[in-house]
């Protein structure tokens, strides 16, 4: 980045633990400070502080390498557990592992869904939910608590603007790039008796970015702000020690990963998406114990803590408790009492319910309470862990958003719930007309209804087909590449030279397999370049799906398509070869209709769109049987088929959104 760059041609990489200031905000003079009103120390009534203190740059991996070296003895001093940014995978709160959205997170306490930040360039916008500083001023008990910041990088003084210009911050200091000026400021802050101080330091970062984690300037970097964060601590101590009836709590946290070469990217890998927490005060039951193994895959990051809950935890323990009624902060207290963890939706089979699910990591003392849009909808035994929310009304089919807050042992979680809502609709009886094959996988070996195709795995004994639950309370195709991917073979003319033909199924996947290699879905071609001949659709990181069609050395792509993880979704892609243009479909439970009509096919020859010329689809593979292997670093795993029909003409959307709307599978029309 452009600013890291400037840094480095200014101050170099700024060391923590020296004297000199450089940047823009390094001048020796203090922040504007208030005398301090609060702690005299005479007082018995405890009073509650906190630190703050971020970095961006310092990766779980290499903070657990130096306190195991013993080069970090200040963060050793504190207790750490690898936690997640980039809210959940394929969810709406799935947001990028950039230093905007991710500090947006630690003060608001929620996802890009609610807080509107969705990358860097967004922090000139504001948050659109309250943060840190406006819950303590506009809380009565809290007002008089005094609140201050120091920050480095650049995201932050656009980010706290509104806080800033509407007094929620009392001293604001803007270092620019000189973590020596963040430490200098922090330490008056916490001398000058603040009551909430927020510090971000950025040296670690920019090392990775000018050196990644070799030649030493990462390590001298990472420890030199140990040395910052240990003036901080002592700063802290001097005041416990001076007023006896002070009580801090330290919180220490990064960003966002950094891929292996220290780099910062928006994939949304493990690595990218692991953070850390520290505090003085030890986790409560619900989180692991001090300095556990990090993450290994997707499933080991979901299940640990995450940055929004760092905003509930300093706001409980400053005594701030929000009304239930008016809640929007997904995240769950990480000190003392425990509420519920986890807390997602998924959308009903029927399309108009929403199925909450969380975690209760500790005993509860008495029943839960659920909300909806603040009202209260259920309350419920303190076992359970699921509930569906079948009483939702809608005037129309739309997207609808629902704030869901769980209250447990008085501690509110909540969730921002969006669902398709979609009224039913009778099935076209016109999708009978002109199918070529059809499948609905109630048993296996699948058949083909019209008797044109065959389904199975490429390398007989050697099945990853099972079957699996669809939507309709029926049966489903479950392809497990890792034990073999399926093909469909065409006994009679191949669809794909047909004049105009339609290839539509629902699908379902947990978007593992997606990463920036994609991986295809359902595809006629060697996909080893996209302008292969053929057809391809293909899964790509963040549940991104992708329609191609090439004809080699040159292609027509249709992307930027979405789809809800763990969800049946409708895919369907339409050629029209005479007319030379083509359409792709996405129709998700909770995203609703993604559309791109009648595009031209403005590069493929329309001839060569039957790929290898075999008659062969792969499923969960391309028409090779060998994607994973011809492409280096393309992944194996789960992907799961329903419905799968082939017509010889173009399906309006009005009949695929009969498809999804009638709730019912095309074997109800017999076809």
């Amino acid at each position: 980045m452009a600013w890291k760059q400037r840094a480095r041609m200014a101050c170099g990489l700024a060391l923590a633990g020296t004297v000199a200031a450089c940047g823009g905000g390094g001048s020796d003079s203090p922040a504007v400070v208030a005398p301090d009103q609060n702690n005299t120390g005479g007082s018995g009534v405890a009073s509650k502080k906190v630190l703050l203190v971020g970095v961006d740059g310092a990766t779980y991996s290499q903070l657990q390498n130096g306190i195991a070296q013993r080069t970090l003895p200040n963060l050793a001093t504190l207790s750490v557990t690898p936690a997640s940014t980039g809210g959940r995978l394929g969810t709406t709160t799935e947001q990028v592992p950039l230093a905007g959205p991710s500090w947006a997170t630690v003060l608001a306490g929620n996802w890009a869904n609610r807080h509107g930040v969705g990358d860097d360039v967004a922090v000139a916008t504001g948050l659109r939910t309250p943060s840190l500083f406006q819950y303590l001023r506009a809380n009565a008990g809290s007002s008089a608590l005094r609140r201050g910041a120091a920050t480095s990088a650049p995201v932050l003084p656009a980010l706290l603007k509104a806080d800033v210009a509407a007094g929620n911050l009392d001293s604001m200091r803007d270092c620019a790039a000189d973590d020596n000026c963040v430490a200098q400021e922090g330490v008056k802050l916490v001398q000058s008796g603040y009551d909430v101080v927020f510090t971000q330091f950025s040296a670690p970062d920019l090392a990775a970015a000018a050196q990644g984690f070799q030649n030493g300037g990462y390590a001298t970097a990472l420890s030199s702000f140990d040395q910052a964060l240990g003036k901080l601590l002592a700063a802290v101590q001097a005041r416990r020690a001076a007023n006896a009836n002070e009580d801090w709590l330290v919180a220490v946290t990064t960003s966002h990963g950094l891929d292996a070469t220290g780099s910062t990217t928006t994939l949304p890998t493990v690595q990218n998406r692991t953070t850390f927490i520290a505090l003085n005060k030890p986790f409560n039951t619900a989180v692991a114990s001090n300095l556990p193994a990090a993450p290994a895959n997707a499933d080991a990051l979901a299940a640990l803590p995450t940055e929004a809950d760092l905003l509930p935890t300093m706001l409980a323990h400053v005594g701030v408790a929000l009304p239930a009624a008016s809640y929007q902060i997904d995240g769950s207290a990480l000190a003392g009492t425990a509420g519920v963890r986890g807390l997602q939706s998924v959308v009903g089979s029927t399309n108009t319910s929403l199925v909450l699910s969380w975690q209760n990591p500790t005993t509860a003392t008495g029943d839960m309470t659920l909300l909806r849009d603040g009202v209260q909808i259920a309350t419920l035994p303190a076992g359970t862990s699921t509930y569906e929310d079948k009483a939702i009304t809608a005037p129309a089919s739309g997207v609808y958003r629902f704030n869901y807050t769980l209250v447990r042992n008085g501690m509110p979680t909540a969730l921002l719930a969006q669902i398709n809502y979609v009224k039913p609709v009778v099935l076209a009886d016109t999708l009978r007309n002109n199918l070529a094959a059809y499948y609905s996988f109630e048993t296996l070996p699948a058949t083909d209804s019209k008797g044109t195709t065959a389904i199975g795995p490429w390398v007989p004994g050697t099945d990853g087909g099972s079957l699996s639950s669809d939507s309709f309370g029926g049966k489903a195709l479950k392809v497990d590449s890792r034990i073999d991917a399926y093909q469909l073979t065409q006994s009679g003319a191949d669809i794909a030279l047909a004049p105009q033909f339609t290839i539509g199924f629902w699908f379902k996947s947990d978007c593992t397999q997606g990463n920036g290699t994609g991986e295809p879905i359902l595809a006629n071609k060697n996909w080893t370049s996209g302008s292969n001949a053929g057809i391809a659709i293909g899964l790509w990181g963040s549940c991104s799906v992708s329609f191609n069609i090439g004809s080699g050395g040159k292609r027509d792509d249709i992307t930027g398509m979405t789809f809800s993880a763990n969800q049946w979704t409708y895919l369907a892609l339409s050629i029209n070869a005479t007319a030379k243009t083509f359409s792709a479909y996405v129709i998700d439970p909770v995203l609703g209709l993604q559309k791109a009509e009648n595009r031209a096919i403005a590069n493929t020859d329309v001839t060569k769109l039957n790929g290898l010329a075999t008659k062969a689809w792969g499923l969960n593979d391309d028409a090779t049987h060998a994607y994973v292997p011809n492409n280096g670093g393309a992944l194996k795993g789960v992907m799961e088929f329903n419905d799968l029909a082939m017509w010889t003409r173009q399906l309006s959307l009005a009949e695929l959104q009969t498809i999804t709307g009638s709730r019912q599978p095309l074997s109800t029309l017999n076809p």
